[in-house]
């Protein structure tokens, strides 16, 4: 449905900007990425109203996405794949500062230690879609470590206020705990 809906639009922009066959390829895979990015996050957002976990899910997407995104990691083949997992990893991060308060300082300690090996040994793993130069892999080494260390950081942050904001530091944890274990993808 997203890949006919992008084609689709890529086809009625292509007409009205008398594009070429290879941007009428571009168009149509951006809408595609658009398309299902949207979706998600509806979704996610439709779920955690109805869980009572919009914090968690904000925590959620800035620990998960933000490293994500220069780390890279395990890339779903289908969207309904993507969807699913996303979701299931969203709940498994949102549920967890409810369910894990008990373990919260050994989370902390060894999710952030974990998350900081995996990286430094992994990050950047590649996508098939969008192979990365010599040089992309030298910046997106030295950017996906900065972040994990600031992420890091902010965990720790978010421990010392943990009573007054519900905990969200084990979440913040596990989305950055999953992220690193999606560098194993192969």
């Amino acid at each position: 449905m997203i890949k006919k809906l992008s084609a689709l639009l890529s086809e009625e922009i292509s007409l009205k900007l008398n594009s070429s066959d290879d941007d009428k390829e571009i168009y149509a895979y951006s809408f595609e990425v658009i398309l299902s990015l949207l979706i998600n996050i509806c979704i996610l957002t439709v779920v955690a109203f109805i869980i009572e976990k919009i914090a968690e899910l904000i925590i959620f997407t800035i620990f998960f996405s933000g490293l994500r995104v220069y780390a890279g990691g395990y890339h779903a083949k289908t969207h309904i794949e993507c969807f699913s997992v996303t979701l299931i990893i969203f709940l498994i991060s949102a549920l967890s500062n409810t369910y894990l308060i008990a373990y919260g300082e050994i989370i902390l300690a060894v999710g952030i230690l974990f998350s900081i090996i995996m990286v430094f040994l992994l990050a950047p793993t590649e996508n098939e879609n969008k192979p990365l130069s010599k040089n992309e892999r030298k910046k997106y080494k030295v950017i996906s470590r900065i972040i994990v260390i600031t992420l890091s950081l902010a965990v720790v942050v978010l421990y010392f206020v943990r009573v007054n904001t519900d905990y969200v530091y084990i979440t913040a944890v596990v989305a950055m705990v999953i992220e690193s274990v999606s560098l194993l993808k192969k």
